[in-house]
């Protein structure tokens, strides 16, 4: 098996994933993944003002 063949293999495979799993589901992978990304953007933020607000009341910190 040549590496030709593998790369075709492979390439026919995520071919083959994609029409059968992404293309069916149609607008709601991408919304859902969106939706996601704004959720967990907006708790790392949440706690990135949390950590924050520690730090600036710890003076034994390192800077």
């Amino acid at each position: 098996m040549s590496s030709a063949e593998f790369f075709y293999w492979l390439g026919d495979m995520f071919y083959w994933l994609f029409e059968n799993t992404l293309e069916p589901t149609g607008e709601l992978y991408w919304k859902t993944v969106m939706i996601g990304g704004f959720v967990g953007f907006g708790y790392w933020m949440y706690r990135q003002i949390q950590f924050n607000k520690q730090a600036a009341n710890d003076p034994n910190q390192l800077k």
